[in-house]
């Protein structure tokens, strides 16, 4: 396992990878106004790929439109419903966002909207599967299980350049029939 660092104006983040791919991304709390409050754990050696996509993040935190599918990712201990949640909301591009009843849809069971939200749930590689896109059908943030949930999902999409009317998305923005499967 290797594991290089990122920082960002929030804090530092990491990435862990295996010679094949990435499989897990940590990313700093969002919310947090305290850049103090995140450090840089010692630990693991990079690998070329941990550098890399380490660089991605940091440009993407930096307000950068990053398109991170190229990256290659590991999500072999994952349930086969969860895989292909995490498959089709990968497809979800920079400043898009989509419902999970749309998601469950795309996943060929557009009534385990759900059961997205729970597969969505154990992302272990968020940003590079973007689960903070996925979004309820009346714009509603719901949870997100990275640090600062739903604020920091909310700060993620803004970079994003997605529009809130208050609390909640602009549901014009939601993708209905666009998003292409792999």
């Amino acid at each position: 396992m290797y594991r290089s660092n990122y920082m960002t104006s929030y804090g530092a983040g990491s990435v862990y990878a295996t010679e094949q791919g990435v499989v897990k991304v940590e990313i700093p709390d969002l919310s947090c106004s305290e850049p103090a409050c995140h450090g840089v754990l010692p630990g693991l050696e990079p690998s070329e790929l941990t550098v890399h996509v380490a660089e991605l993040l940091q440009r993407y935190f930096s307000g950068e439109r990053i398109d991170f599918v190229d990256v290659p990712v590991i999500l072999d201990a994952l349930p086969p419903f969860c895989h292909r949640v995490l498959d089709v909301v990968r497809n979800i591009s920079y400043g898009e966002i989509c419902s999970y009843g749309q998601i469950a849809s795309l996943c060929g069971s557009p009534r385990a909207a759900r059961a997205v939200g729970g597969a969505l749930a154990v992302n272990p590689i968020p940003i590079i599967i973007p689960c903070h896109r996925v979004i309820a059908s009346d714009g509603r943030l719901t949870g997100f299980s990275a640090p600062g949930g739903k604020n920091t999902k909310m700060l993620l999409l803004k970079m994003e350049r997605v529009e809130f009317k208050g609390l909640l998305a602009d549901k014009k923005q939601l993708l209905m029939h666009r998003m292409p499967l792999r």
